[in-house]
């Protein structure tokens, strides 16, 4: 079941139960959300909890017992249930069941608020422990966009991400042999203001996913070039950033708390990067804006 939401300015977005997905954001006229084209990736904007990216052999250790999660977790494969919808808002919900329980053993609750207001989407995520015990999670989004933006006749080459400041350029690369981000393996991939990454398929594709695990900014403009044309992702509570494309005509730029296994880190999912430990009932939050310009 889709459910579509809208301003006053006549902006709009579309969001799906299966996953609770974001399936569309429209404003100014233009749908900004990739739509898919049958070939490549055919997902928009996936949830990757409780696991961000992949564990190795897709087991991680929890109190010394082994778990079977696979690649970005069960969040965005299961049905969100919608507990408070108004004209310009929807909140989407997803608990435990005993079919989680047997690759994540925690009783949980995770919210997903949509709500637009000014031609601008804001996407509230809260996580509740809702066990006895603490409960160590990673969250990952992965909102997909269309490039060249609708109603560009610009190439997917005339598009840069723009960070709000000046990052570490320097990224580690993924060992798919390994299964595991590669920590000493390095390489640079912003131009020389340290803020910029242009957008290429070929350096894409070489590095599979380019990831920034050190981060100052807490949003991203993705720019078409020729015409001035931008879209801000402003994002809190995300240590980690990712740029991925499959070679289609969209790129995914994915905050994320929580990194694939790395090089340096044992199988514990205590030992993994930016893990969030919620005691009972403790609740955190995590937040994405969309808007263009």
């Amino acid at each position: 079941m889709d459910f579509t939401i809208q301003d006053k300015q006549g902006s709009s977005a579309v969001i799906r139960d299966m996953g609770g997905e974001l399936k569309s954001f429209r404003t100014g006229g233009h749908e900004y959300i990739w739509q898919g084209d049958g070939i490549h990736w055919g997902e928009s904007s996936p949830f990757l909890f409780p696991i961000a990216s992949n564990v190795r052999q897709d087991t991680v250790y929890i109190e010394g017992k082994p778990y079977h999660l696979k690649q970005h977790g069960f969040a965005r494969k299961l049905c969100w249930e919608a507990v408070k919808e108004s004209e310009n808002s929807v909140t989407l919900r997803l608990t435990d069941t005993p079919e989680t329980l047997t690759a994540y053993p925690f009783r949980f609750a995770m919210d997903a608020c949509y709500t637009l207001a000014g031609g601008v989407l804001t996407l509230e995520v809260t996580v509740q422990n809702r066990d006895n015990r603490p409960m160590p999670y990673c969250l990952g989004t992965h909102p997909g966009f269309g490039v060249p933006f609708d109603g560009s006749e610009s190439r997917f080459e005339d598009y840069s991400v723009v960070f709000e400041k000046e990052e570490e350029n320097s990224c580690p690369l993924y060992d798919g042999a390994k299964g595991e981000i590669n920590v000493e393996n390095r390489a640079s991939f912003l131009e020389p203001d340290n803020r910029t990454i242009r957008l290429d398929y070929g350096v894409i594709d070489r590095a599979g996913t380019i990831i920034f695990d050190k981060m100052n900014s807490s949003s991203v403009d993705l720019v078409d070039n020729r015409t001035g044309r931008k879209l801000t992702l402003g994002f809190e509570g995300f240590d980690y950033i990712a740029f991925w494309t499959d070679g289609g005509a969209f790129l995914c730029m994915e905050p994320w708390q929580g990194l694939s296994s790395c090089s340096d880190e044992d199988d514990s999912f205590l030992s993994k990067r930016g893990v969030q430990v919620l005691e009972p009932g403790e609740v955190k939050r995590h937040i994405l804006r969309f808007s263009v310009r």
